[in-house]
């Protein structure tokens, strides 16, 4: 996949505002991405504007983008957060494991897999170490794939999963990072090391969550 100005159809449909377009590439340095930025700083919406482009593309209708280049895939695997009953009976954990397990007795290198904030349920050392034993197993099978997440050691191990997965004919992993400019989320993404925030605290702030705006509100 080579994406110049792609965007996301569905927010595009949405919004007013100016419509941000970010350029996307697949190729033989980075098969593999680990997407980390702030909370609403576009993450999900370039995962899924993604895997819309492949849809689009390959049933013959116009891409969301000012290019793109695409190699078909054969099957589109998407992890988000689910609603399951399963949850019931497995736990959330239990139930995301189930589902990445199913995915792993079919996806072939020529898959497109996007997973939004999976193991997220559990702790972040368990979730990230869970993870990167699911990249690496993305890794050896060769397939194309975008893990948006908040699990900043996962993001910190991608050399690691690279130098031990790359010489036993694994494809390599990229970081990318959803931007943050002058203070603002920019809904940029970019190739680059993470800075390990989420910048959770200004959303909880925005919505009236400050310690200061709760004891504002408790006092009344």
């Amino acid at each position: 996949l080579d994406a110049r100005a792609l965007y996301n159809p569905d927010v595009a449909l949405r919004i007013k505002d100016e419509i941000i377009t970010n350029d996307f590439t697949f190729d033989d340095n980075a098969r593999l991405y680990v997407l980390t930025g702030p909370n609403r700083g576009g993450k999900s919406v370039i995962t899924c504007a993604v895997g819309i482009a492949f849809v689009m593309a390959q049933l013959g209708l116009p891409v969301c983008a000012q290019s793109s280049v695409i190699s078909p895939c054969d099957e589109i695997y998407t992890h988000f957060p689910t609603g399951s009953e399963d949850t019931i009976d497995k736990g959330r954990l239990g139930e995301e494991c189930s589902r990445l397990g199913t995915i792993f007795e079919t996806v072939t290198e020529d898959s497109l897999i996007l997973l939004d904030e999976s193991f997220s349920s559990t702790g972040s050392y368990e979730g990230a170490y869970i993870a990167a034993e699911v990249l690496q197993g993305f890794s050896m099978v060769g397939c194309r794939g975008i893990f948006s997440t908040h699990l900043h050691d996962l993001a910190a191990s991608v050399d690691r999963i690279n130098g031990e997965c790359v010489p036993r004919g694994g494809v390599k992993i990229d970081n990318m990072v959803a931007a943050i400019s002058e203070g603002e989320r920019s809904f940029k993404v970019r190739r680059a090391r993470p800075d390990g925030k989420s910048y959770a605290r200004d959303i909880a702030d925005k919505y009236g969550l400050s310690l200061d705006k709760i004891m504002g509100k408790i006092q009344k």
